[in-house]
């Protein structure tokens, strides 16, 4: 499994208004935080799906992908076009 392509799509599908740069982001410091997301995003979900989830972990995972999506979101808003494929 890819995870970079993972947090992609998700990141794309919950920041709609981003797709188009998400889509064409190709650098080593976006790559990353999008590989962070998709692994956070894959565990948040596993622990959603459990019957009695323990709230502080998942509340954890919560406030990680939030944090992830902010930053993923300031270094699009700060990144050069020449970045971007």
């Amino acid at each position: 499994m890819d995870i970079e392509k993972v947090g992609r799509a998700r990141l794309m599908m919950r920041l709609p208004r981003h797709r188009k740069q998400l889509s064409d982001a190709n650098f080593l410091a976006i790559t990353d935080l999008l590989e962070a997301y998709g692994l956070a995003a894959i565990k948040r979900d596993e622990l959603r799906e459990q019957p009695t989830p323990d709230p502080s972990i998942l509340a954890e995972y919560e406030d990680l992908c939030q944090k992830l999506e902010d930053d993923v979101i300031k270094m699009i808003a700060s990144v050069s076009p020449r970045m971007v494929r």
